[in-house]
């Protein structure tokens, strides 16, 4: 039970709330609710009531909710995760939480993020709360573009350094709720249930909200990396923390939060020993350090004169204004109206320093940033980005990491249908080689055993046995049903392992977006769809395999396995004195020679199952015509399939792979096999189909012919060859597997547009008596689902007055990014990318 009553009516109930069905490239608003005991009712924000960490809120009782962006749509994807936390200060007596009042409220300046993208927001604000804003989302560190990433920012509104548990605390006249460590931990819980399999997550916060980034590593890593190999490779950068903690606060007001809860039951930190420590920060990033990964890269970065941190340093060794003078203090934090202390500057940034120089010491996966100025911090790392060299300094820091155990579903679910499959196939063929009279284990109660093998390997062996035949039992209704098509089983077992393995980890794309109702391009792509761009020019060369298991969506998976099944070609096959491994053969030739045609020619991305099924096909109807035996020839079902499947009600089944691989089947049909006069077929396989009554065949036998063979594997070679060399026709935009999905377009001729964005209010805000945008300057880009693309391109010229072509801004001349937007209409979805040209006046 989950009690939502603390929290805005413009808010997403969080635990009811999918990250998957929110609207990709807008920032969205989320509440935790809290979490009553059972029985308890709770809403009577009595903290007695809820459970451990069960009542996010904020200091002064006002409601809590955290933000969360999905990256734009060509980028989406669920391995990819960036996390900042909001600083402001901290508060713990009468007169700092005095000082610090106004940041007891929820931020509400954050809700005006809401609908807007980070690239939208980047450009067009300049300042939230005071202070410059930088939003990580909207750029590229180094080589770790974090507009790839999934955005959670945590606002912060407890001034506990986001570590409290202390709801209702009293504080001179005001009850304080002292609960960061609870919004913390609801929001990461939210973050664990929408993101089961991520590979990299980067934690970044300023102030307070670097001084949280080592309790919630310890969290994540805690949730992630806790069985098996580590599968998340999780990196962090604190920027100016509030670092250090003087005897005089671990004593007087570091109580005041009650850290105890998430130190002692979430991170195992013996905080009894140390809580009075002068070296408590040290102790408590050192022992965060050691149960995580060396692996893991970490940065601190401060400024050589930081007037926040000294301010709060002074504060916390007892020293304040004792008078509560927020004026004055204010005045301390910005670096002017009076002057530092000297000795206390010294004192400061000596034990910075020193801790700094011990952490890296022991620590090879730590490093450090000065910014020989005066400052503090902002979000997104706004004052380091600032810095020359910093870049360079962060971007190994902010790399993903390569992590062995990262826990892939396409994976998993290829090597799971690949041994279900095998199993499948060694059943079969035990099944037919062995009776219950012959089994070992009548050896063994009759005391054989083979020639000097001891009784305990003989029982070893008799127990597996056992277990085989225990399993062939169970299984046999099915097994008896495939007797005479083995390999088609197999291939139809592995194949809807995968493909459901792929719904459950992709889900389903927009109709509009996939019509045969499966995953979006980026879903089909993560489980090896034939995309020749990532082929060709990223050498992902298994996906001309794994592209034979793949459907594109439930319609070509029902037709795939419905045609496969119908057809039954293995079991003509083997009435026609094939052995056994004709089939196979067969299908592997036409899978392959399809696969590396559409990766020579292709220009899209195009599953293989429904292809080698309607090969398949062609090459029985074919069989059929040539040869003297009787063969399926379901040309009813080919024909219209093949027709429907060359349209764009299929956008992932490309009309260059069917036709290939119905050309290949043919081909083979003609050429593959040559029938044998004489003695029949003496492949044990086809022996065992037999019945004791049955006599042996009179159909000649079937012999391949291997100088077919062979040169057909040249020809494979060959493209292989061109593949491996880049000669490819695939279009380089198309390493971003989104694109595969829809047709791109642009157009220039957008200025009403532009103008009435700007001045209504939209735009960014320009200084002194600058003009507007000049919308004959701009280009917007945006990219249309292959279903609709024609008609959308006649619609918007029609009735909009826009003429679109085919293309990008930036092959038009249009070199800038300014911004992105998505629009939603209904239930779709369309991402406009706006650029400029960086040569033009505007």
């Amino acid at each position: 039970m989950v009690d939502f009553t603390y929290c805005d009516s413009d808010a997403l109930r969080a635990e009811r709330t999918k990250a998957s069905s929110l609207t990709p490239n807008q920032f969205h608003k989320l509440c935790p609710g809290a979490h009553p005991q059972l029985g308890s009712g709770g809403g009577d924000g009595s903290s007695s009531k809820y459970k451990r960490f069960g009542m996010p809120r904020c200091g002064d009782d006002s409601n809590f909710s955290f933000f969360f962006s999905r990256p734009l749509k060509q980028l989406s994807n669920n391995q990819k995760i960036l996390i900042e936390f909001q600083g402001g200060g901290a508060c713990w007596d009468e007169e700092t939480c005095g000082m610090q009042q106004d940041y007891l409220s929820f931020p509400e300046y954050y809700d005006s993020f809401v609908g807007l993208s980070c690239s939208a927001i980047e450009y067009g604000v300049a300042e939230q709360g005071g202070n410059p804003l930088s939003l990580l989302c909207a750029k590229q560190v180094g080589e770790t573009d974090f507009r790839e990433y999934n955005t959670i920012v945590v606002p912060y509104c407890t001034q506990d350094v986001h570590i409290g548990d202390a709801p209702g605390q009293t504080v001179g006249d005001e009850t304080i709720n002292f609960v960061g460590s609870h919004n913390m931990v609801r929001t990461l819980d939210w973050v664990f249930s929408n993101f089961p399999n991520p590979t990299h997550i980067f934690l970044t916060g300023c102030s307070a909200g670097g001084t949280a980034v080592p309790i919630a590593y310890d969290l994540i890593n805690k949730h992630y990396n806790k069985f098996g190999p580590r599968s998340v490779n999780i990196n962090s950068i604190m920027d100016s923390s509030t670092y250090l903690t003087p005897d005089y606060f671990l004593k007087n007001g570091y109580p005041s939060w009650n850290p105890s809860t998430i130190m002692q039951k979430k991170l195992r930190f013996n905080f009894q020993k140390y809580q009075y420590s002068t070296s408590y920060p040290d102790l408590v990033w050192d022992h965060v350090l050691r149960r995580g990964s060396n692996r893991d890269r970490w940065g601190f970065v401060t400024h050589s004169t930081d007037p926040v941190s000294l301010m709060f340093y002074q504060y916390m060794s007892g020293n304040g204004d004792g008078d509560g003078n927020r004026d004055r203090s204010l005045s301390l934090v910005e670096g002017s109206g009076r002057q530092l202390d000297n000795d206390l500057q010294s004192q400061w940034w000596s034990e910075i320093s020193n801790s700094m120089t011990t952490a890296k010491k022991k620590h090879r996966n730590v490093d450090t940033y000065v910014i020989e100025s005066e400052g503090h911090c902002s979000f997104g790392l706004y004052y380091p980005l600032q810095e020359e060299g910093f870049e360079d300094w962060a971007s190994p820091i902010v790399k993903e990491g390569l992590v062995i155990g990262t826990r892939s579903p396409s994976f998993a679910s290829f090597l799971t249908g690949l041994a279900l499959g095998g199993l499948l196939i060694f059943l079969v063929r035990r099944m037919k080689r062995t009776d219950k009279e012959d089994s070992l284990i009548e050896d063994a109660n009759t005391g054989e055993s083979y020639l000097g093998e001891t009784s305990e390997t003989m029982a070893k062996r008799v127990h597996l046995v056992y277990c085989m035949d225990k399993l062939q039992h169970i299984a046999s209704p099915a097994l008896a049903r495939c007797q005479t098509w083995p390999w088609t089983a197999a291939f139809l077992l592995m194949m809807t392992v995968y493909f459901v393995g792929m719904l459950i980890s992709q889900g389903f794309a927009h109709p509009l977006d996939n019509p045969t109702l499966g995953p979006s391009a980026i879903g089909l792509s993560a489980f090896g769809i034939n995309n020749p761009a990532l082929v060709a020019y990223q050498m992902e060369h298994f996906r001309l395999v794994t592209s034979a298991l793949l459907c594109s969506g439930v319609i070509t998976y029902l037709l795939a396995a419905f045609t496969l099944y119908k057809t039954n070609l293995e079991a003509s096959m083997m009435e026609n004195n094939h052995p056994h491994w004709h089939f196979p053969l067969a299908a592997a030739l036409i899978s392959l020679g399809s696969n590396l045609l559409y990766a020579c020619i292709g220009r899209g991305a195009s599953a293989g199952a429904l292809a080698l099924a309607l090969g398949l096909n062609a090459f029985s109807a074919t069989m059929q015509r040539r040869s003297s035996g009787t063969y399926p020839s379901p040309l009813c079902f080919t024909v219209p399939v093949l027709i429907v499947g060359c349209t764009p009600l299929f956008p992932f089944d490309s009309l260059v792979a069917l036709t290939a691989s119905v050309a290949i089947g043919v081909t083979l049909g003609f050429s593959l096999f040559a029938e044998s006069e004489g003695a029949a077929s003496e492949d044990a396989y086809q022996k065992e189909a037999m019945t004791d009554d049955e006599e042996t065949t009179k159909k000649p036998a079937q012999a391949v012919r291997w100088r077919v063979v062979q040169g057909f594997g040249l020809g494979c070679l060959l493209m292989y060859l061109l593949v491996l060399f880049r000669v490819t026709l695939a279009p380089r935009e198309n390493l971003q597997p989104y694109f595969t999905g829809c047709t791109v377009l642009y157009s220039d001729q957008i200025g009403d547009i532009v103008n009435s964005y700007a001045n209504n209010g939209g735009g960014r805000a320009l200084e002194g008596d600058e003009d507007v945008f000049d919308g004959q300057d701009m280009c917007a880009e945006l990219c249309i689902p292959h279903l609709v693309y024609r008609p959308a391109l006649w619609g918007v010229d029609k009735f909009a007055g826009i003429p679109l072509q085919t293309g990008t801004c930036q092959a038009a001349g249009y070199d800038e990014h300014v911004a992105d937007h998505t629009i939603k209409e209904f239930t779709v979805t369309l991402e406009v990318l706006l650029y400029t040209s960086s040569n033009g006046d505007n």
